[in-house]
Order: C-alpha cells, then structure tokens, then sequence
C-alpha cells in the first residue's frame, strides 16, 4: 500500500474518517515522526532480563510509607543503565515537541516503541513502590505545556472519585490505584509543575468530600494554603502519587524564557477497583503492544479525554470508527466509557450546529447505537429521545463556557476522566432495585 510521504499539517488533516487505511499504517506514521523514534512491525522484546532495576529494598520501603503517609512521594531516576534512559528521556521529549508543532497531541507519543520501553521501566518502579496486587492499567496521558501558548496542565482535581473512598485502598493503607508522572524536560513553576496538597492536610483524602468543595475543605484558612507542595522535578525525575490527592498542573509564566514542560504518566491500579483497559498479556516483560493496540489505545483516550485535546467533529468520527472496530480489544467497562465520551462530544458539536450534513445519518445512528449500549449494560443513563440529549449538552456546552478551559476536563469537579463512575452507576442502580 503506498503512504503519504508528505508532512501532515494538523490532527484533523490525518485522522480524516475516510483515510482509516493510511492513519492505521505504522509505515505512515514512520514518516511523520522524527527518525529517532521507531515503530515495531511486529511484538519484539524491549527488555533483558538482566537490565531489570536491582530491589533497593530501603527506597521501596520509603517510596510506600511516603505514599501511605503524604499520598505522593518522589523518585529520582534509575541508577542502572541511566544513559539509556536519559536518551530515552531525550528522545520522548524531542518527539512531543515536533507534535506539538504539527499540533498533534502529546499522547500519540505512545505509539513508538521508545515510550513502551520507557513504560516497561516506570512499570517497575509501579511494582515496587504499589501494593503487589495493583497491575499496570493502561490509563496513559502526555503532555506538552507551553507557557508562551497560555497552556496548563490539568486544573485541581482528585484522579478518581468511588462513591465509598475508603474501598479504593487495600486493608493495608495503600492505595488501589497510583499514578508515576515523569518529567521529560525540566518542570518548574516558571513552565508549569505538579502542585499537590498532602493527605495529612487534605480531610477528604480517605472518607470523602460528600457534596462539599474538596479544595474549599482543604484550604479553609489562610495558613491552609501554606500546606500547598510545589513539586518541581529535573528531566527524568518522578512523582508518584494516588488517586486522593489533591493535586494539579500549573499555568506557568508566559514571559518565560524556559523551555515548555513535556511529561508522560503511566497507572497501575487493582483490578478489583479499575481493570486494566487491554489485555494485560500485550504488556509484559518481554512484550510490548503491537502497533494497532497501540494505535487503539491513543484513539481510546482521545475519546476520553476529548474536552481537552478539543478534537474537530471529524477526528471524534474517526477514533471512534476505529474503536469500534477493535472493540473486542477493550476491557467492556472502559469501552463503555469511550461510547459515552463519543455521545457527549458528538452531541455538543450538533448543539452548536456543527454537524455536517453528509454525515448526520450516520452520526445520529453511532450516537443512538451508543446511548442504547449504555443504557442495556447500565453504564450510563441518557434521554429517550436524542433531541432531549441535543438539549441537554446544550446546557452542559454553555455550563462549560462558564469554567476556565482547564476545569471542563471532568466529568464532575475534582474528578479526573473517571473510569470506575459507570461501575458506579451499576452499583447505584442495583441499589435502587433493592
């Protein structure tokens, strides 16, 4: 099959609904990323046996009571093998930043096989320093924030929000779900860092914030917001923290002469609280996901994510095309997930006329395929008629125009893309019918 050779000028130029062949051509997407990265046409092995980090069994112990006792904790580079990964480091963040150029986003960094070899080392810091019932999950983001564009990184928020919080965390006090967030470049407040409340100041950590603001709660008092941790990291360096903290990405100075902050995150959580979104067995020491599972996951999360990477209608069509058609590839309550993100984006472009006509049938059709999916497998409860649901997203788009860009990312405030809501709403409906 012949591949276009030419640079792609923007997201929407590549993701065209009617170009799925080209798009889903490892060979196409070998021209448009930089000749340092690489895209394996078939499973290969990224890891010997022998370069696995040595157990520093002190820093393991540290890293977990840092965890149980501030809900974050930070990790300096591996000491073995160190130039590797400081290349790799290099080598990711050059790569996002010629995305961001061509104004694709960061998260299509995990389609090369540099960003899985990477992975295959944060997932051994996530064994190490997690409680050993939590699994590698797939819930992979990236990040490009440049001040001098007015960008910021995700405004304060909670990763995940259970109805019962205290069930997210093992009998032991760790937590059932951790994220390890990488800085590729430096990250300082001059271009943007994590900025994070600790648990011990943080009274809805555990329990819970109910029907209250969780940063009205924590920061009360004027000497509350002394509390506040800036945490600046050197490329390379780590934070690890759960999915109760407080925490967000800040807006940095836009008169800056510093570089613009790159970033990648990976999760490992227990299956009991999230299910890892793949087949675990595409992601193990001595595998790493083919090239259309990786592909799958990137349109996965696009969908997921779409409020902030503000996909045109026709990228939203195309992802979801391909979602659909690798489907069965999908852990069904994530793949619930990605169909009710599909209806909300594709429902807020009809309520701003943005339909197109020669492809309305077949939206509406995906649409309603969707909400009746959600609906049947009680993840997700929509209007009977979609006229209804038009309106309702109607509301939800003016409601949005009220928030600062960063804060229409959640699904509710304080609430990352949530995965294990529409478990919740199985739990809720369940509990009406007893």
């Amino acid at each position: 099959m012949d591949v276009a050779q030419t640079q792609p000028k923007s997201l929407e130029e590549i993701l065209a609904p009617d170009k799925m062949l080209t798009w889903s051509n490892p060979c196409y997407w070998e021209n448009v990323l930089p000749q340092e990265l690489s895209i394996s046409k078939m499973d290969y092995n990224v890891e010997d046996p022998d370069c696995k980090q040595p157990s520093r069994h002190n820093e393991e112990h540290e890293l977990r009571t840092r965890l149980m006792q501030d809900g974050y904790a930070l990790v300096d580079p591996p000491t073995q093998d160190r130039s590797r990964f400081d290349e790799l480091t290099n080598t990711l963040k050059e790569g996002i930043s010629l995305l961001n150029e061509m104004r694709i986003p960061a998260v299509f960094i995990m389609l090369c096989d540099e960003a899985w070899e990477y992975a295959q080392t944060a997932n051994q810091v996530l064994q190490k320093s997690a409680h050993p019932c939590n699994v590698f999950n797939f819930d992979i983001l990236a990040w490009h924030v440049d001040p001098k564009e007015n960008t910021a990184g995700f405004s304060p928020h909670r990763d995940r929000q259970p109805i019962e919080p205290t069930t997210s965390f093992h009998d032991d006090d760790q937590a059932k779900y951790v994220t390890l967030w990488t800085a590729l470049s430096d990250a300082n407040p001059e271009n943007s860092c994590l900025y994070i409340i600790p648990k011990q100041y943080d009274p809805g950590y555990t329990t819970g914030d109910g029907e209250k603001d969780p940063l009205q709660r924590a920061l009360s008092t004027k000497e509350a917001y002394q509390h506040i941790r800036a945490l600046p990291r050197q490329a390379g360096q780590s934070v690890l923290f759960t999915h109760r903290s407080l925490h967000w990405g800040s807006r940095g100075n836009s008169k800056t002469s510093v570089e613009p902050r790159t970033a990648i995150s990976f999760v490992c959580s227990d299956p009991s609280f999230e299910r890892p979104y793949l087949n675990s067995n595409y992601f193990t020491e001595d595998r790493i996901p083919p090239f259309r599972i990786r592909l799958l996951l990137v349109c996965a999360q696009l969908l997921i994510y779409y409020q902030r990477f503000n996909l045109p209608k026709s990228c939203i069509r195309a992802c979801h095309s391909y979602c659909k058609k690798h489907e069965d590839e999908l852990d069904e309550t994530y793949r619930g997930k990605v169909g009710i993100e599909f209806v909300k984006a594709m429902s807020e472009f009809s309520s701003r006329k943005e339909l197109s006509n020669a492809n309305e049938d077949a939206d509406e059709e995906a649409i309603l395929e969707e909400m009746l999916n959600a609906e049947q497998k009680g993840y997700g409860e929509f209007s009977d008629d979609y006229d209804e649901t038009q309106s309702s997203c109607s509301q939800h788009v003016a409601d949005a125009d009220n928030f600062d860009e960063d804060e229409v990312d959640d699904d509710a405030l304080f609430s990352k893309r949530n995965i294990n809501s529409y478990e919740n709403a199985e739990i809720r409906k369940k509990q009406k019918l007893t």
